[in-house]
């Protein structure tokens, strides 16, 4: 099975044909890609939020690290085919399996003692507090 791409024209072929010509004519085609997960970083005058999509993982599939500034995630989606399975053909696949890893280097003002990780739901939140001192401080003004 391929994707299949819309245009503005419409084809003079048959959609069904060439899907069903595609699909039924296609090997396994293995992707090449690797895993890495898409992130998101938000600051506020508080903490620092990542969120990693990583989703189809347990919770104990990943690891957080921090080391001199760094942070790094990491961890390993499995591939699913089994011993059974050899009788099954797969046509076609994008999910990406193996081994996968992020490095982010932390700002100055980040409180690496305080650093907290949920996984919920396919997504990775990494709460990185401010340290007091970095934080900024509003000042009245008389």
């Amino acid at each position: 099975m391929k994707l299949i791409k819309r245009s503005g024209t419409p084809s003079k072929r048959d959609i069904f044909a060439d899907f069903f010509d595609s699909f039924f004519n296609t090997d396994l085609l293995p992707t090449s890609e690797r895993l890495y997960p898409a992130v998101d970083i938000v600051e506020d005058k508080d903490k620092y939020v990542l969120k990693a999509d990583i989703p189809g993982l347990k919770q104990d599939d990943i690891k957080v690290e921090v080391d001199d500034g760094v942070l790094k995630i990491y961890g390993e989606r499995k591939h699913e085919k089994k011993e059974e399975d050899k009788d099954k053909k797969y046509h076609y696949y994008e999910r990406s399996y193996g081994a996968f890893e992020r490095r982010f280097v932390l700002p100055s003002d980040s409180d690496v003692d305080k650093i907290d990780a949920k996984y919920e739901n396919g997504v990775l939140e990494i709460q990185i507090p401010k340290t007091e001192s970095k934080k900024p401080k509003e000042i009245k003004v008389k």
